[in-house]
């Protein structure tokens, strides 16, 4: 993915990794939640639409012609390695690397640990 833009003012505040992470993540998540009419826009051969904050998704560098269903599914597991991917890389840049194969709560466990409302959440504890 294309990781030239304009920084958001609200963005200026992060590293660039951090606010390449922040836009690619958004990036895919539109993709995923707007195939089917970025689809018809590049039919008319637009290729490059901006959404919210001045982010740019080129068109031309995602699949689009796909049941609005399977680009849920498909632009899904993508966010979820990309985040990953981020994940991993900032626990090595802390030297953390021990947490990688260490299991994290389970996603009821986090819920639960929301829901109890702690005024001042420490998530350090949660892993």
């Amino acid at each position: 993915m294309e990781t030239r833009m304009a920084v958001p003012s609200r963005l200026n505040t992060l590293s660039w990794r951090e606010t390449v992470y922040i836009v690619d993540s958004k990036r895919l998540i539109t993709v995923r939640r707007n195939n089917l009419r970025f689809k018809q826009l590049k039919e008319l051969d637009v290729d490059l639409v901006e959404r919210k904050d001045g982010i740019q998704i080129r068109l031309s560098e995602f699949e689009l012609d796909m049941h609005w269903r399977e680009a849920l599914s498909e632009y899904a597991g993508q966010h979820e390695s990309h985040c990953t991917d981020f994940a991993q890389a900032v626990l090595q840049r802390v030297e953390r690397d021990d947490l990688f194969d260490r299991q994290g709560p389970t996603k009821q466990e986090f819920i639960t640990y929301l829901e109890d409302g702690l005024v001042e959440r420490d998530f350090r504890e949660m892993f």
